[in-house]
Parts: structure tokens; C-alpha cells; sequence
């Protein structure tokens, strides 16, 4: 099956995401301790694990889904 650039890129970004999740949560010991972080200007108490999935949430369900849709 032929692949289009474009969806090759958003798989390959996805793949390189869940990497950094995986390489992350090796180096830090307090990869799954909440801690304060902020996002988009409001200081939310999770941890960077919880960070990371959202992260990779979004991405399946806007960027992936909006290709799909408007390839369809």
C-alpha cells in the first residue's frame, strides 16, 4: 500500500513522540511523580508522564484524525 508523504511524516512524528516518552521516563526518576507544571499559563499538578500522554492523545485524535477525515 502506498503511503503519501504526509502521512508518513504525521506516523513517523507520532513514532518519535512515544520514543521521547520512553527515553524520558528511562533518565528521570521522577518521571511519574505529579509536580507543578505550567500549561498555557495555568499551573497544573501532574506528572510528566501524564504530560506525555496527553501530548500523544492529542496528536491521535486532532492531527491524525483531521488526515484521515480530509482524506476521505
Amino acid at each position: 500500500m502506498y503511503l503519501s508523504e504526509k502521512e508518513h511524516a504525521l506516523k513517523q512524528l507520532l513514532n518519535e513522540i512515544m520514543t521521547l516518552e520512553e527515553e524520558i521516563s528511562d533518565i528521570i526518576v521522577s518521571y511519574y511523580i505529579p509536580s507543578p507544571i505550567k500549561i498555557n499559563g495555568v499551573i497544573a499538578n501532574i506528572s510528566l508522564y501524564d504530560l506525555m500522554q496527553m501530548i500523544i492523545y492529542d496528536y491521535k485524535n486532532i492531527f491524525l484524525k483531521d488526515f484521515y477525515n480530509n482524506n476521505n
